[in-house]
């Protein structure tokens, strides 16, 4: 059975782990459950973009120095655990519905 997180509106686990994967990189997407808008807290996710950032270019910065590929390969690991604190550690926000 799939994962679901709850929707900060409806209290229902309804958001996909597909879906939560999204607001880590700053997709608005819907509850199935009550449509709400939902979005990744702002500040969490640029804090997250400068880490990424950071160790991405860290890594960079090691091969080239050791003039090695092999750190480039570490980083996939280390990125990949990066991601899944994204998706767990992120929370949602409700965003205003569109009114015209």
């Amino acid at each position: 059975m799939a994962k679901h997180y709850k929707c900060p509106k409806c209290e229902e686990s309804c958001v996909s782990l597909k879906d939560k994967y999204k607001l880590g990189h700053w997709k608005i997407i819907h509850c199935r459950n009550c449509e709400a808008r939902l979005c990744g807290q702002p500040i969490v996710l640029i804090l997250a973009y400068v880490i990424y950032f950071w160790v991405f270019g860290g890594f960079l910065v090691w091969a080239y120095l050791e003039e090695s590929f092999l750190p480039v390969l570490y980083l996939i690991p280390v990125w990949l655990i990066l991601d899944y604190f994204n998706v767990e550690g992120l929370p949602m926000s409700v965003l205003r519905s569109k009114r015209q």
